[in-house]
């Protein structure tokens, strides 16, 4: 039974439903595929393949990839707890996601995470990409689309919930290129960048932290939405945008990797260096929590795996470049 009085009125339950029918008329045929590409949009690789355009392919294009990665994860972060969406499952018990989808999408239904975190990595991609390989451009689009059409075919998103997601992820992108571009004019204002970004992430958590939230049980008295662990998620958000404010004013002035080293000695250390960050995303949650909480687990994550980016690795680089030419003139 739905739980809504004027059915009418909720079209995007109506389109949830069409799509469940489909789904379930062609066997879930499509499903499989879907599901892969859902899990895909927010596993490690889209993650890595953005560092190595920072690493070996174009220093600034990466660095506004980064910034507008994480201006997305913290306006996500920030959408989700101040509207409190619920899932459709549970504002409809006629929808019946994909599968064992549903364990996996445990919060708040507004916005889609998935469709803002393929949108500002991949979509940024395309855009970079558009007039020098249109392919990977068309490619790249075509993941976002089909990455926010998958979380309405599984059944876990409704469609306003994937469009402001994607839109979310636009509108920061362009936040990160103007600020990208207006720093770059002035590196002085590099401050104002760091001061901005880190009151604003001071500000957002004690708002996370005193807001109250609606507590929605199941008929067996369970909690259906922790906001516990929304909070937590949120984290991830400002523990990425603090790093790159912070890191983005040391590696401007220190760590120039892309003019003293090719990009074929990039991609070698970038390659090996990458093992240590895979690791980190692997098990930070679990190491961490164990020694503080999650909340902090969460702002390490991206934290310490964009302070390793955008420090570590350069200065990594840097140091490979001088034993190269210590080596070219001992020869």
């Amino acid at each position: 039974m739905c739980r809504w009085v004027a059915r009418e009125v909720f079209m995007d339950i109506e389109y949830l439903l069409f799509l469940q029918d489909i789904r379930n008329a062609s066997g879930d045929l499509f499903a499989p595929f879907f599901l892969w590409l859902t899990d895909f949009s927010v596993s490690l690789w889209p993650i890595i393949l953005m560092y190595f355009v920072y690493w070996t392919c174009d220093r600034n294009v990466g660095k506004r990839l980064i910034f507008g990665h994480s201006g997305a994860l913290l306006m996500n972060g920030f959408l989700k707890l101040v509207c409190c969406v619920n899932r459709p499952w549970i504002r409809c018990d006629e929808i019946e996601p994909y599968g064992d989808v549903k364990g996996g999408a445990t919060g708040y239904s507004f916005p889609s995470g998935h469709s803002t975190n393929v949108t500002s990595i991949f979509g940024g991609i395309g855009f970079w990409q558009r007039k020098k390989h249109i392919v990977i451009t068309i490619v790249s689009f075509a993941i976002v689309v089909l990455t926010m059409f998958s979380r309405n075919y599984l059944g876990v998103h409704t469609p306003q919930d994937v469009i402001v997601g994607c839109l979310a992820a636009i509108v920061m992108m362009i936040v990160a290129n103007f600020i990208e571009s207006w720093t770059d004019k002035n590196i002085k204002r590099d401050l104002y960048v760091i001061i901005g970004g880190l009151l604003l992430c001071v500000v957002l958590i004690i708002f996370y932290e005193t807001k109250s939230y609606p507590l929605v049980y199941n008929d067996a008295g369970e909690l259906l939405v922790d906001p516990k662990k929304m909070i937590a998620d949120s984290f991830e958000g400002i523990g990425a945008v603090s790093a790159y404010v912070i890191c983005r004013y040391f590696e401007r002035r220190y760590f120039d990797f892309e003019k003293i080293l090719d990009w074929k000695s990039r991609f070698v250390v970038a390659t090996i260096c990458s093992i240590p960050l895979i690791w980190w995303f692997n098990h930070c949650i679990d190491l961490v929590s164990n020694l503080l909480n999650r909340n902090w687990a969460k702002f390490l994550y991206f934290f310490v795996g964009i302070t390793y980016a955008m420090i570590v690795v350069p200065a990594i680089m840097k140091k490979v470049s001088g034993k190269m030419l210590e080596t070219e003139n001992n020869s």
